[in-house]
This record gives C-alpha cells, sequence and structure tokens, in this order.
C-alpha cells in the first residue's frame, strides 16, 4: 500500500489486528528486513498485535527527495505516515539500528501516544554526532 507524506509515496504493508506496531528499518535496507525478524514471533501468537511495516524515503519502494536532509526531516515523515496511518491511536516502536535512533526521537517528540520501545542493535547515543546528525 502507499501513504503520501507530502511528495514522498510511502509504501508500507499491515499485518494483523490489535495494538499498533511501527516497525522502523536501519539504513540501506526496507521493510523486508524488520518483516524478516519479527513475523515469525507473531505466528504463534494470538492475532492481538497489528505490525506496521514500511520504507523510510530512499529505501526500498519508497523514494527518497534532496529535501529530506536529515534525521529531523525523516522524523517529521514518520510523524505524518504514524498519524496518517493510525490515527489518535497509541502504538508501540520497534526499532533497528538506526530504526532505532530514530524510535528514541520519536519517542522524545510524541511521548503522549508510545506505549514503549524495542530497540534492536541501536545506534549509541554517542555515534550520531560522529556520523554528523543529531536529533
Amino acid at each position: 500500500m502507499r501513504y503520501s507524506v507530502r511528495d514522498v509515496k510511502t509504501y508500507y504493508e499491515i499485518h494483523g489486528t490489535g495494538t499498533p506496531l511501527v516497525m522502523i528499518h536501519r539504513w540501506g535496507v526496507d521493510h523486508r528486513l524488520m518483516k524478516g525478524c519479527m513475523e515469525p514471533l507473531f505466528q504463534s501468537a494470538h492475532e492481538k498485535w497489528q505490525r506496521i511495516y514500511f520504507d523510510l524515503p530512499g529505501m526500498g519502494r519508497t523514494e527518497g527527495r534532496p529535501w529530506i536532509d536529515g534525521s529531523g526531516r525523516m522524523l517529521d515523515i514518520i510523524s505524518v505516515f504514524i498519524e496518517g496511518i493510525i490515527p489518535n491511536q497509541n502504538f508501540l516502536l520497534v526499532g533497528q539500528s538506526d530504526g532505532g535512533y530514530l524510535s528514541r526521537g520519536m519517542d522524545k517528540k510524541r511521548f503522549f501516544r508510545i506505549l514503549g520501545l524495542l530497540l534492536i542493535c541501536p545506534l549509541a547515543p554517542w555515534m550520531p554526532a560522529i556520523l554528523g546528525y543529531t536529533i
């Protein structure tokens, strides 16, 4: 499926029903990384989790745009995407590597709607300064 944020048509998939889990992958891959590692966990679970997998801009089936020039813009896109897909709902975030870093940024921005974070090999707190971006 597709959801537009400004001129970015974000590709996403939804599996299951229940409490939303928004999965944020790392740089250089796409939603399949998170889907591949997370879906086996839900095979025996009773359908109480709605899993939302999406491709970050410039990765997978979501095109990048020149105006997306840092993690702040990426957080804006993620924020609008989540609000459009699951408006006014509480949710959990699952982030891997840089996706964990973005999850922490989302937690800082929208702490009142985030029920919890699962961080898989999250980007270390000192890494963003070395890599040249901050949240």
